[in-house]
């Protein structure tokens, strides 16, 4: 790793973004921001609503901010998405008034959205072909266990800022304020990055018969990343509630547990490199995903908290190599100028499952409980799995791609 950061320094600074980004977004606010919704008197449906806004934004946009994004470049996408961001946190701080909290949500799906899909393709123009998985695997490590720090120290905020009313609005708001200044400190590493380095090609424009079968054949290698979105949305909005609900825990034991999970989707994508030696990338997450699965499923039927905390560190931890074996595996298939274009048309399809998921999931808490959603996410994890290993084991190359990997 030191001789990755020291030969590229552009990695050290995207590193280093990442990592303060996940503390004040993925951390503190993560944490916290379910809390402050039930302090302002929202049910447990409307919370589901105001959730899925942001995956609904990102449906609606993803495709128009790829084809963005291959005009202005990846690290001028992601550089507008960075303010774009802070605006979304502060305005349900500001105005705590239930159509300010929508328009924010909305406003987050969107502009999150845009660093998402900027974010991979910079990342591989930074390091050479054979350093990705590695450089994606130590991306990975660093801002998730950024993520666990913040939520770890999230959860302790509130009783910091009012000792007295912990769960009131006011020391929810305070601790989401918090959590903003500090993500807005990511723009400094950030702007450090000065170029992409390894530009686009330019090529050809496509005819509409090639246009169709070139979004068509991204459309295919996306696909498990709907059934991996919906896992998503049926739980990563709501685990704070969960351990809350299911086992009477204070805040700062929510923080902690949900820290403990994050370090486990940390670590252990950290051995990326090992599997992808051994099992080949989509073999890889077939095996990992059955295990992800596995821990789901215990999670759902546990009913002591340390069976239960070890369930989440082994379902969201295995689960969470998807994304950094995924998305390298994606465009190592793909010529660099469809980049910015494959991977809004997985966050498109990942959006549309994580919206679906996030707006049932109220209903779903109500109807059949948190035990049976666990039960669900298990067998749609395991299927993601299946489905990476369907579609990239022999990869299909229509014509007018393969002419242009050649």
């Amino acid at each position: 790793m030191l001789k990755l950061l020291a030969e590229r320094r552009g990695t050290l600074w995207f590193l280093l973004y990442g990592s303060i980004f996940h503390i004040g977004l993925f951390g503190i606010a993560d944490v916290i921001l379910n809390f402050y919704f039930v302090s302002l008197g929202y049910d447990t449906q409307t919370i589901s609503a105001l959730q899925s806004l942001s995956r609904l934004a990102g449906f609606v946009t993803s495709l128009p901010i790829s084809l963005i994004a291959n005009r202005i470049g990846s690290r001028r996408t992601i550089a507008l998405a960075n303010y774009g961001i802070l605006i979304a946190m502060l305005l349900p701080i500001l105005v705590p008034q239930l159509a300010m909290v929508a328009f924010s949500r909305f406003l987050l799906g969107f502009v999150y959205g845009a660093q998402q899909i900027a974010s991979a393709p910079l990342m591989m123009t930074l390091v050479p072909k054979d350093e990705r998985t590695r450089f994606f695997a130590y991306n990975n490590v660093m801002t998730l266990a950024a993520a666990s720090l913040g939520n770890l120290i999230g959860g302790h905020i509130p009783a910091w800022i009012d000792p007295l009313q912990p769960q009131s609005t006011h020391a929810y708001g305070v601790t989401l304020l918090i959590a903003t200044a500090i993500t807005a400190l990511c723009i400094i590493p950030f702007s450090l990055i000065r170029t992409d380095a390894i530009p686009a090609r330019r090529v050809a424009p496509l005819s509409g018969t090639e246009q169709r079968r070139t979004w068509g054949y991204l459309a295919f290698l996306s696909l498990p990343m709907l059934l991996f979105g919906f896992s998503g949305g049926l739980t990563f909005p709501f685990y704070n509630l969960f351990f809350r609900t299911q086992f009477n825990l204070s805040d700062d034991m929510v923080g902690t547990v949900i820290s403990i999970g994050w370090m486990g989707m940390a670590l252990i994508p950290a051995f990326n490199p090992f599997w992808e030696r051994q099992f080949g990338r989509a073999r890889a997450l077939a095996i990992t995903m059955a295990v992800a699965s596995v821990g789901f499923f215990v999670l759902g039927l546990a009913a002591a908290l340390p069976l239960a905390v070890v369930a989440f560190f082994i379902g969201i931890g295995f689960r969470n190599v998807n994304q950094p074996l995924y998305q390298p595996l994606l465009l190592d298939s793909l010529p660099t100028e469809l980049h910015n274009n494959a991977i809004g048309v997985s966050i498109l399809l990942w959006n549309i499952g994580w919206f679906t998921s996030t707006a049932l999931s109220g209903t779903l808490q109500v109807t059949i409980g948190y035990g049976a959603i666990m039960q669900l996410v298990a067998v749609t994890v395991l299927l993601t799995g299946l489905g990476v290993l369907a579609i990239f084991r022999k990869p299909r190359m229509i014509p007018s791609m393969q002419s242009a990997l050649d």
